[in-house]
Protein backbone atom coordinates (compact mmCIF):
# COMPACT_ATOMS: atom_id res chain seq x y z
CA UNK A 1 0.00 0.00 0.00
CA UNK A 2 1.27 3.46 -0.91
CA UNK A 3 2.20 5.60 2.05
CA UNK A 4 0.19 8.65 3.05
CA UNK A 5 2.19 11.84 3.52
CA UNK A 6 1.08 14.11 6.36
CA UNK A 7 1.65 17.66 5.13
CA UNK A 8 0.40 19.67 8.11
CA UNK A 9 -1.31 19.16 11.45
CA UNK A 10 -2.48 21.35 14.32
CA UNK A 11 -5.18 21.13 17.00
CA UNK A 12 -7.99 21.61 14.46
CA UNK A 13 -7.01 20.19 11.07
CA UNK A 14 -4.85 17.57 9.44
CA UNK A 15 -3.73 17.80 5.81
CA UNK A 16 -2.68 14.73 3.81
CA UNK A 17 -1.28 13.86 0.41
CA UNK A 18 -3.54 11.00 -0.67
CA UNK A 19 -1.82 8.66 -3.14
CA UNK A 20 -3.70 7.39 -6.17
CA UNK A 21 -5.27 3.98 -5.59
CA UNK A 22 -6.49 4.55 -2.03
CA UNK A 23 -10.17 5.30 -1.38
CA UNK A 24 -10.84 8.42 0.69
CA UNK A 25 -13.35 6.46 2.77
CA UNK A 26 -15.72 3.53 2.46
CA UNK A 27 -13.19 0.94 1.26
CA UNK A 28 -14.42 -2.63 1.15
CA UNK A 29 -13.86 -5.28 3.83
CA UNK A 30 -10.21 -5.92 4.55
CA UNK A 31 -9.09 -2.74 2.76
CA UNK A 32 -7.71 0.35 4.42
CA UNK A 33 -8.95 3.74 3.23
CA UNK A 34 -7.49 7.19 3.88
CA UNK A 35 -9.86 8.12 6.72
CA UNK A 36 -9.19 4.83 8.54
CA UNK A 37 -5.43 5.32 8.26
CA UNK A 38 -5.64 8.91 9.50
CA UNK A 39 -7.89 7.87 12.40
CA UNK A 40 -5.43 5.12 13.39
CA UNK A 41 -2.54 7.59 13.20
CA UNK A 42 -4.31 10.18 15.37
CA UNK A 43 -5.55 7.54 17.82
CA UNK A 44 -2.01 6.26 18.36
CA UNK A 45 -0.84 9.81 19.06
CA UNK A 46 -3.71 10.53 21.48
CA UNK A 47 -3.06 7.31 23.42
CA UNK A 48 0.57 8.31 23.82
CA UNK A 49 -0.81 11.45 25.46
CA UNK A 50 -2.98 9.36 27.79
CA UNK A 51 -6.29 9.89 25.99
CA UNK A 52 -8.80 7.09 25.45
CA UNK A 53 -11.10 6.16 22.58
CA UNK A 54 -10.72 6.60 18.82
CA UNK A 55 -9.68 9.99 17.48
CA UNK A 56 -12.22 12.19 15.71
CA UNK A 57 -11.75 12.59 11.94
CA UNK A 58 -14.19 14.80 10.00
CA UNK A 59 -14.26 14.53 6.20
CA UNK A 60 -15.62 17.37 4.07
CA UNK A 61 -14.77 16.22 0.53
CA UNK A 62 -13.52 13.13 -1.26
CA UNK A 63 -11.06 12.46 -4.03
CA UNK A 64 -11.86 9.54 -6.34
CA UNK A 65 -9.87 6.39 -5.53
CA UNK A 66 -7.61 6.59 -8.64
CA UNK A 67 -6.96 10.32 -8.07
CA UNK A 68 -4.21 11.70 -5.83
CA UNK A 69 -3.99 15.00 -4.08
CA UNK A 70 -4.44 17.24 -1.06
CA UNK A 71 -7.12 16.17 1.42
CA UNK A 72 -7.99 18.32 4.44
CA UNK A 73 -9.87 16.86 7.42
CA UNK A 74 -11.15 18.29 10.67
CA UNK A 75 -9.90 17.01 14.05
CA UNK A 76 -13.01 18.25 15.86
CA UNK A 77 -16.64 19.02 14.98
CA UNK A 78 -16.23 22.80 15.01
CA UNK A 79 -13.35 22.74 12.52
CA UNK A 80 -15.13 20.22 10.32
CA UNK A 81 -18.28 22.35 10.25
CA UNK A 82 -16.27 25.44 9.26
CA UNK A 83 -14.57 23.59 6.39
CA UNK A 84 -17.86 22.11 5.21
CA UNK A 85 -19.54 25.52 5.15
CA UNK A 86 -16.69 27.01 3.13
CA UNK A 87 -16.99 24.24 0.56
CA UNK A 88 -20.77 24.64 0.43
CA UNK A 89 -20.41 28.39 -0.17
CA UNK A 90 -17.65 27.85 -2.78
CA UNK A 91 -15.16 29.99 -0.87
CA UNK A 92 -12.34 27.44 -0.99
CA UNK A 93 -9.74 27.36 -3.79
CA UNK A 94 -9.22 23.94 -5.37
CA UNK A 95 -6.70 23.45 -8.17
CA UNK A 96 -5.93 20.36 -10.22
CA UNK A 97 -3.40 19.12 -12.74
CA UNK A 98 -4.84 16.91 -15.49
CA UNK A 99 -2.93 15.10 -18.21
CA UNK A 100 -5.35 14.85 -21.14
CA UNK A 101 -5.21 12.90 -24.38
CA UNK A 102 -4.86 15.18 -27.39
CA UNK A 103 -3.64 18.73 -28.06
CA UNK A 104 -6.23 20.76 -26.16
CA UNK A 105 -7.64 23.79 -27.99
CA UNK A 106 -8.23 26.56 -27.10
CA UNK A 107 -5.29 26.86 -24.71
CA UNK A 108 -7.45 28.27 -21.95
CA UNK A 109 -11.15 28.42 -21.30
CA UNK A 110 -14.20 28.19 -19.08
CA UNK A 111 -16.26 24.99 -19.14
CA UNK A 112 -19.86 24.99 -17.96
CA UNK A 113 -22.28 22.06 -18.15
CA UNK A 114 -25.17 20.47 -16.34
CA UNK A 115 -24.25 17.04 -14.98
CA UNK A 116 -26.45 14.12 -13.97
CA UNK A 117 -25.92 10.45 -13.08
CA UNK A 118 -26.77 7.50 -15.26
CA UNK A 119 -29.15 5.10 -13.53
CA UNK A 120 -27.62 2.02 -15.18
CA UNK A 121 -23.90 2.62 -14.51
CA UNK A 122 -23.90 5.39 -11.90
CA UNK A 123 -21.43 7.37 -14.02
CA UNK A 124 -21.67 11.11 -14.50
CA UNK A 125 -23.13 12.37 -17.76
CA UNK A 126 -23.37 15.79 -19.40
CA UNK A 127 -27.00 16.83 -19.72
CA UNK A 128 -28.35 19.10 -22.46
CA UNK A 129 -30.50 22.14 -21.75
CA UNK A 130 -33.53 20.19 -22.98
CA UNK A 131 -32.77 17.11 -20.92
CA UNK A 132 -32.02 18.84 -17.63
CA UNK A 133 -35.70 19.37 -16.84
CA UNK A 134 -36.58 15.68 -16.96
CA UNK A 135 -33.60 13.49 -16.16
CA UNK A 136 -31.88 10.82 -14.39
CA UNK A 137 -33.53 10.80 -11.03
CA UNK A 138 -34.00 14.57 -11.11
CA UNK A 139 -30.50 15.14 -9.70
CA UNK A 140 -28.95 17.53 -12.21
CA UNK A 141 -26.40 20.14 -11.12
CA UNK A 142 -24.45 22.93 -12.76
CA UNK A 143 -20.71 22.25 -13.10
CA UNK A 144 -18.05 24.85 -13.83
CA UNK A 145 -14.27 24.95 -14.14
CA UNK A 146 -11.52 27.09 -15.67
CA UNK A 147 -8.51 25.53 -17.38
CA UNK A 148 -5.16 26.56 -18.83
CA UNK A 149 -2.82 24.41 -20.95
CA UNK A 150 0.63 24.31 -19.32
CA UNK A 151 2.33 22.18 -21.96
CA UNK A 152 1.32 19.96 -24.88
CA UNK A 153 2.53 17.78 -27.72
CA UNK A 154 0.76 15.89 -30.48
CA UNK A 155 -0.73 13.31 -28.13
CA UNK A 156 -1.12 14.88 -24.68
CA UNK A 157 -1.76 18.17 -22.89
CA UNK A 158 -1.00 19.04 -19.27
CA UNK A 159 -3.69 21.34 -17.84
CA UNK A 160 -4.01 23.44 -14.72
CA UNK A 161 -7.65 23.50 -13.66
CA UNK A 162 -9.44 25.65 -11.11
CA UNK A 163 -12.52 23.78 -9.94
CA UNK A 164 -15.40 26.19 -9.40
CA UNK A 165 -17.96 23.55 -8.37
CA UNK A 166 -17.38 20.12 -6.87
CA UNK A 167 -19.51 17.59 -8.73
CA UNK A 168 -19.18 13.82 -8.94
CA UNK A 169 -16.42 12.96 -11.47
CA UNK A 170 -16.74 16.53 -12.74
CA UNK A 171 -13.33 17.14 -14.31
CA UNK A 172 -13.20 13.66 -15.78
CA UNK A 173 -16.56 13.88 -17.54
CA UNK A 174 -16.18 17.51 -18.62
CA UNK A 175 -12.77 17.00 -20.23
CA UNK A 176 -14.03 13.84 -21.94
CA UNK A 177 -17.01 15.87 -23.16
CA UNK A 178 -14.62 18.33 -24.81
CA UNK A 179 -12.94 15.44 -26.61
CA UNK A 180 -9.83 15.36 -24.39
CA UNK A 181 -10.26 12.52 -21.88
CA UNK A 182 -7.81 12.22 -19.00
CA UNK A 183 -5.01 9.71 -19.50
CA UNK A 184 -5.57 6.53 -17.50
CA UNK A 185 -9.33 7.06 -17.14
CA UNK A 186 -11.07 3.79 -17.99
CA UNK A 187 -14.53 5.13 -17.11
CA UNK A 188 -14.64 8.15 -19.42
CA UNK A 189 -11.75 7.50 -21.80
CA UNK A 190 -11.86 6.66 -25.50
CA UNK A 191 -10.31 3.59 -27.14
CA UNK A 192 -7.42 5.80 -28.26
CA UNK A 193 -6.75 7.33 -24.84
CA UNK A 194 -6.94 3.96 -23.12
CA UNK A 195 -4.60 2.42 -25.70
CA UNK A 196 -2.12 5.23 -25.05
CA UNK A 197 -2.41 4.68 -21.28
CA UNK A 198 -1.70 0.98 -21.77
CA UNK A 199 1.31 1.73 -24.00
CA UNK A 200 2.75 3.99 -21.29
CA UNK A 201 1.93 1.61 -18.45
CA UNK A 202 -0.34 4.15 -16.75
CA UNK A 203 -2.75 2.45 -14.35
CA UNK A 204 -4.26 5.41 -12.48
CA UNK A 205 -6.12 8.51 -13.60
CA UNK A 206 -3.65 11.32 -14.36
CA UNK A 207 -5.58 13.85 -12.30
CA UNK A 208 -4.47 15.40 -9.02
CA UNK A 209 -5.75 18.01 -6.61
CA UNK A 210 -2.36 19.68 -6.32
CA UNK A 211 -3.39 22.80 -4.35
CA UNK A 212 -6.14 23.56 -1.85
CA UNK A 213 -6.78 26.87 -0.13
CA UNK A 214 -9.24 27.83 2.62
CA UNK A 215 -9.73 29.98 5.70
CA UNK A 216 -8.33 28.28 8.78
CA UNK A 217 -11.25 27.36 11.08
CA UNK A 218 -9.63 28.93 14.17
CA UNK A 219 -7.19 31.62 13.06
CA UNK A 220 -9.28 32.86 10.12
CA UNK A 221 -6.07 33.15 8.08
CA UNK A 222 -6.11 32.11 4.42
CA UNK A 223 -3.90 29.02 4.05
CA UNK A 224 -2.80 26.97 1.03
CA UNK A 225 -1.34 23.47 0.83
CA UNK A 226 0.33 22.11 -2.30
CA UNK A 227 1.86 18.86 -3.59
CA UNK A 228 3.62 17.74 -6.77
CA UNK A 229 1.67 14.89 -8.42
CA UNK A 230 3.47 11.64 -9.15
CA UNK A 231 2.39 11.56 -12.79
CA UNK A 232 4.13 14.89 -13.45
CA UNK A 233 7.37 13.38 -12.14
CA UNK A 234 6.67 10.40 -14.41
CA UNK A 235 6.19 12.65 -17.45
CA UNK A 236 9.34 14.65 -16.75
Amino acid sequence: MKKIEYIYEDEDIIVCHKPAGIATEGAGPGKMDLVSQVRNYLTRKSRQEGKKGPAYVGTVYRLDQPVEGVVVMGKNKKATSSLAQQIKKHTTDKYYYALCYGAVEPKEGHVENYLGRREDSGLAVIVSEEEKVRLIGGDVKKAELDYEVVSSDERTSLLKIKLLTGRFHQIRVQMAGLGYPIIGDTKYGTEESMRYSEEKGIKTVCLACYKFGFKHPTTGKRVFFEIKPEFIDHEN
